[in-house]
């Protein structure tokens, strides 16, 4: 059987390339022979880590698209059309075996695409809430797969049940490389605080509000992931990057938050079903803020972390100083709270999502080539 070719398909956000970077890895330990290239957004996030990272890409002119109608619906269903249109020309030049999507703005309009050109479409769908792109691609895939059975539930039933793929970098991080690549003490105790690629202004206010009580009152150090949002604001709120303080690690982007996890002994984060997958496999307890809009998919990714007692859901317009410091005195304060949290978490982790992931998409490559050569 001749060598693979797959393209992944999953941009406009971290959230939907990540799982895209992880599945390509486990492509290359099980078909070494396999080619795979990615396709990202002009101009987002994305593009910028495809080119960090050196991998065969393209790009398109996706954009989101609005829930509600306005002139950024209308011009993002003009990028829509741009997109497909480009998405083609990929893949009529690429000329992939299989088409691995993972929705968003990126993932629909490729999918889409395949679909136009026949070929096989296999979906995931990482929150247990699927987007609109998932949705729409679920009616025309060779093959799905998802995070929880809920989410099976709703584009079907048919879906394979995997858990969200994390990269390797990410999911084999160790405590120590935090300590040589971040510099926090490995004595104290470490608040992790993360909310997306972009950052979180609402938690990013109330870690700034705590950071006193935080650093002084608990003794904790605090590793804080701000995002390019607020980055330079905290930084001139607080007196300038020299002067912030030796147990503050204020950092604007981090391609590799898997040592910041690992060391981390509880994490503030939004309910991005990417970091709620990585932060279970460092087995961190959290406190959950999700992000209040996006047809609420974030709460929805968050309830069952709550439920299994992994998880603290604090809703956004709730999250002050104040409750960051009740919540941080009440989880870090006992011990065996700390560490029932610690264990429901790993209990969640799934370490062999973007495997099983990896051998679906290969499934849907095989069937095709195999199927292109008895039609020959």
């Amino acid at each position: 059987m001749s060598a693979r070719r797959v393209l992944m398909a999953g941009g406009g956000t971290a959230g939907h390339l990540f799982p895209c970077v992880a599945v390509a890895e486990q492509l290359g330990e099980l078909a070494p022979d396999c080619d795979v290239r990615f396709v990202g957004a002009q101009g987002r996030i994305d593009e910028q880590i495809l080119v960090e990272r050196g991998l065969p890409h393209d790009l398109i002119p996706a954009r989101p698209l609005p829930y509600r109608p306005s002139l950024e619906a209308v011009r993002g269903m003009v990028a829509l059309t741009r997109s497909v249109v480009a998405a083609r020309r990929i893949i009529a030049h690429f000329r992939p075996d299989a088409v691995f999507s993972t929705g968003g703005n990126v993932g629909a309009p490729v999918g889409i695409a395949a679909r136009l050109a026949r070929v096989p479409l296999v979906v995931h769908a990482a929150d247990i809430q699927p987007d609109r792109g998932n949705r729409l691609l679920a009616r025309w895939a060779r093959a799905i797969t998802t995070v929880s059975p809920e989410a099976a539930e709703k584009l079907g039933g048919e879906a394979i049940v995997t858990g969200n793929p994390v990269r390797r970098e990410v999911a084999q991080a160790a405590a120590s490389e935090a300590v040589e690549a971040l510099g926090p003490d490995p004595s104290l105790r470490t608040l992790l605080v993360t909310g997306g690629s972009q950052g979180a202004r609402r938690l990013n206010r109330a870690v700034v509000g705590a950071l006193p009580g935080l650093l002084e009152k608990f003794g904790l150090q605090v590793v804080h992931l701000s995002g390019s949002l607020d980055y330079a604001d905290i930084c001139a709120a607080l007196g300038g990057e020299s002067n912030l303080p030796a147990a503050y690690h204020l950092i604007e982007h981090l391609p590799n938050t898997g040592p910041a996890m690992a060391a981390a002994d509880l994490a503030v984060t939004r309910a991005g079903a990417g970091s709620l997958a990585e932060l279970c496999l460092h087995a961190v307890p959290m406190i959950v803020v999700p992000y209040p809009f996006a047809g609420g998919h974030q709460r929805l990714n968050a309830e069952p972390l709550a439920e299994a007692g992994a998880a603290v859901i604090v809703e956004d317009e709730e999250f002050t100083a104040e409750r960051l410091l009740e919540l941080a005195s009440d989880i870090l304060g006992d011990p065996e709270t700390l560490q029932a949290m610690s264990e429901a978490a790993r209990e969640q982790a799934k370490p062999h999502a973007a495997r099983e992931v990896a051998r679906v998409v290969l499934q849907a490559a095989d069937e095709e080539l195999a199927g292109r050569a008895e039609r020959s």
